[in-house]
């Protein structure tokens, strides 16, 4: 990925990473991180943009990596809404949190707003991915189970940003502290943001070791 980048003129500490929380028309949130030497900047705070904001964003920013919040594939022999990484997820989660994963059919236009994003971006960008953040939440560290469990839909600020401290502190983003108006789609976005850099990273590795 550095000689990539190197070759095409864009510096290494200029690549972003983006995480995608998918909503309605005016809740879709975004999160863009940037990586240099191994650490991680928040680039930008959390924020709603429309779909298009995203797309003229990736066009104008060294973006190597996005990952969404939505389900990204659909299978014709699933008629029922779920897939098989679905139930896969559901079975690596305790049975008070298996409710997080959900069919396609319960989610109304976020699998179409989601797929529609990723084919829209799959010029733009290298690497397309999807996430589910509050599983990454759950998984990434035990001590904060209890705020995972209850920060969605409207969980207390006292919550919310103890989510978001742990989670820049144990990935090592710079990152400023969130004002009042922290919200649960705005963690989202910053964990889907991570995700993207973390995949991309693994994926590197994963060649430079073949």
């Amino acid at each position: 990925m550095a000689r990539l980048a190197a070759d095409s003129g864009v510096a290494v500490g200029s690549l972003r990473y983006v995480g995608v929380d998918i909503g309605g028309a005016r809740n879709t949130w975004v999160c863009t991180l940037e990586g240099e030497s191994g650490c991680l900047t928040l680039r930008e705070m959390p924020r709603a943009l429309t779909i298009t904001d995203i797309l003229r964003y990736a066009e104008a920013q060294a973006v190597v990596a996005v990952a969404i919040d939505a389900p990204l594939t659909w299978a014709p022999r699933e008629d029922d809404g779920w897939r098989s990484s679905d139930r896969q997820l559901q079975d690596h989660l305790p049975k008070e949190c298996r409710r997080w994963v959900r069919s396609q059919n319960s989610l109304m236009a976020v699998p179409l707003r989601g797929q529609h994003l990723a084919e829209y971006l799959s010029p733009l960008v290298g690497t397309v991915i999807e996430t589910h953040p509050r599983a990454c939440l759950y998984f990434a560290n035990s001590g904060t189970h209890q705020c995972v469990l209850h920060y969605k839909p409207s969980g207390t600020p006292a919550c919310l940003h103890q989510l978001w401290q742990v989670w820049t502190d144990q990935f090592s983003i710079a990152a400023p502290t969130p004002g009042e108006g922290l919200t649960d789609r705005a963690i989202d976005a910053l964990v889907c943001a991570t995700v993207a850099y973390l995949y991309l990273q693994a994926r590197t590795a994963s060649l430079d070791y073949s």
